[in-house]
């Protein structure tokens, strides 16, 4: 099965393969030698010439161009590396060689070696103009120097200190500031000294707002979105959580806020806010096939959303995903070998989701939802022996939300109430055993989401962390009663270019008042086959793709044997016992905690590949702001 895999792999890319370039070499490697001080793979992606690129690490030439190599390219190129250096302190920096090294008769390694040199350091910092404003903004302004003294002069943290200071005051209402920088570097001494003039101009209100090419979509919304008036004190950190608040309705493709600072005599700042919406309507359709450890399964995706349904940028979605599993058959193990399918197994699930902004108030979201599922309860090893119950659940599923964000998106309050129900049936037809019957789970949900991920689909650097809190049953009736708590930490660190240092730390604690006190005892006992249902849905489970992923799906945890997936018909009071009686599968647990350590790198393009560390557990960019004056804060 494997080589097969790889046959085709290799096949595919095969035919995806180009051609070499006609008399032009390729570049194999782009190396960056004697570098101690800065990191070599940030000076390399900075370079033109660059190494060309292998799809899933291996095939050059196949699906991404080759890179040839340009002697012309490469001279421009050794001066950026000269450049680079410098601008990071290194004044006397120089590329002391450059080799140009054929591996063969296509293609060419490229070596350049830099001398660094000693680098300059930063001595002292002059702020002048910060005594013409109150003592506690100055406070906020020193606080953006990014300038260290007695540690290496990096141009960045120069021009970093003099946006920092231009914005500590913008921020609180100092809309027509300018702050001039000049830094003095004397190389024969290897020093650097920096002064800064602050001119905070007067106090700023906001003049009038106005909103340009929204269309058809409602403008009321749009300001109570904005959160800001005219003749309220002016602040750049609100027009930036302005124009997030903007994007993140998912209407526009462009959100352009532009300011007017040309006229500090009236102390008003006129507001225009351009936007750009993009398509409102949405249609998804697609498949996709799963082949792991339980399941062989195909299912298609279909799906529409209106992003301005009837009007008031209310969006609704609708998705619908139907499938069938190919039971038993699997991904073979040395227990398990491979079997073709016996019988289709019919499984889908449609959800429907009417969200809308601006309600209560302008940066609260109110969201409706509803979600039908029917699906098998699969679990590793199972065989369809014509004795074996295949049970399978319809849920239904309803939700009422509130969603407010901080902090320019960074905190997220989502405040919830959940029904959820769940009818237990036989795939097999077999009689389902005493004690399984429908459950209904009713609780209130608090999720809280800080995240300071500089990209929440890849991130490389930053933070996140997220927990929910669930009251079931008691005053809100249901057949579970328990509190559930789940927090989860996420930290990312960029190694260098390609390479990201990911961990991830998850709790969980569900403290049951109606149930779980019989999951040990006879499975006989129909209280304690109802018990062991309800901790289906609210129990814990570790093991899969997206959580310890050296394991199947819930294949970490508890085990024990599960009475609800015994046919009624099965005795299990007899002497010997039926297998059935006596397997093992995962009961889900009270607590959880995991905790993961990974290394992620890229392979080539958007490919990337993961490479789990340390995995253990238990279950018991954003757009800029304009100026019509053309200046920048």
């Amino acid at each position: 099965m494997r080589g097969a895999l790889i046959l085709a792999v290799a096949w595919l890319a095969l035919g995806c393969a180009k051609s070499y370039p006609a008399g032009r070499s390729v570049v194999d490697s782009v190396e960056i030698q004697n570098t101690q001080a800065v990191d070599a793979d940030e000076v390399e992606s900075g370079l033109a010439t660059a190494e060309s690129s292998r799809f899933l690490g291996i095939w050059e030439g196949v699906v991404f161009d080759y890179e040839v190599y340009d002697k012309d390219v490469l001279a421009r190129d050794l001066k950026r590396v000269e450049r680079y250096y410098r601008a990071r302190g290194y004044y006397e920096a120089k590329v002391s060689a450059a080799r140009v090294i054929p591996t063969d008769d296509r293609h060419v390694r490229v070596e350049i070696r830099v001398e660094e040199g000693d680098p300059v350091i930063f001595k002292t910092i002059q702020i002048k103009g910060l005594e013409l404003i109150p003592v506690d903004i100055s406070v906020e302004a020193i606080k953006a120097i990014q300038l260290k003294k007695d540690e290496r002069f990096d141009e960045a943290d120069f021009e970093a200190t003099k946006k920092g200071l231009g914005k500590a005051l913008a921020d609180r209402g100092y809309a027509f500031v300018e702050v001039d920088g000049k830094a003095q570097v004397d190389i024969a001494k290897h020093e650097a000294y920096a002064t800064f003039v602050v001119k905070p101009g007067p106090l700023a209100i906001y003049g009038p707002i106005s909103i340009q090419g929204n269309g058809d979509l409602p403008e009321d919304k749009l300001r109570n979105t904005i959160y800001i008036r005219q003749g309220e004190r002016y602040s750049h950190a609100d027009l930036e959580a302005a124009q997030d608040a903007l994007i993140a309705l998912g209407v526009f493709a462009t959100v352009n806020v532009r300011q007017d600072t040309t006229r500090p005599d009236t102390r008003r700042v006129p507001i225009t806010i351009v936007v750009k919406p993009t398509q409102l309507r949405t249609l998804r359709l697609g498949g996709g096939l799963i082949f792991d450890s339980l399941r062989l399964s195909s299912h298609l995706r279909t799906g529409w959303e209106h992003r301005n349904f009837l009007g008031g940028l209310r969006r609704f979605s609708i998705d619908a995903q139907p499938g069938v599993v190919f039971f038993p058959t699997r991904v073979p193990s040395s227990e398990s070998p491979i079997q073709g399918p016996t019988r289709l197994l019919f499984e889908t699930s449609v959800r429907a989701e009417l969200s809308q902004p601006s309600f209560i108030e302008g940066r609260t979201r109110g969201i409706l939802s509803t979600e039908f599922l029917r699906y098998p309860l699969l679990y590793e090893g199972e065989t369809d022996d014509e004795q074996s119950n295949i049970v399978g659940f319809n849920e239904v599923r309803a939700s009422a939300a509130l969603e407010r964000t901080f902090w320019r998106q960074h905190f997220l309050v989502k405040p919830s109430y959940n029904i959820q129900t769940s009818f237990p049936f036989s795939y097999n037809d077999k009689q389902l055993r005493d004690g399984v019957d429908s459950v209904i789970v009713s609780f209130p949900e608090l999720l809280f989401l800080l995240d300071f991920r500089d990209n929440a689909l890849s991130p490389r650097d930053g933070a996140m962390f997220r927990t929910t809190l669930q009251v079931a049953g008691h005053i809100f009736g249901g057949d579970a009663s328990d509190v559930r708590v789940r927090p989860e930490l996420g930290l990312y660190k960029a190694l260098s270019r390609r390479v990201t240092l990911a961990t991830r730390t998850t709790l969980g604690f569900l403290f049951p008042s109606n149930y779980a006190a019989r999951l040990q005892t006879d499975v006989n006992d129909p209280a304690a086959i109802r018990d062991q249902q309800i901790l289906l849905f609210r129990g814990f489970f570790s093991g899969g793709p997206s959580s310890n992923r050296g394991y199947p799906y819930r294949g970490v945890g508890p085990h024990g044997v599960l009475g609800f997936l015994i046919p009624n018909e099965t005795d299990c009071m007899s002497d010997p016992l039926p297998t059935r009686c006596t397997r093992k599968r995962p009961l889900g647990g009270l607590t959880l905690w995991e905790a993961s350590l990974e290394v992620r790198f890229d392979i080539a393009g958007d490919f990337e590949s993961d490479w789990s560390t340390l995995g253990i557990s238990s279950a018991a960019r954003r757009p800029e702001f304009t100026s019509s004056a053309m200046r920048s804060i």
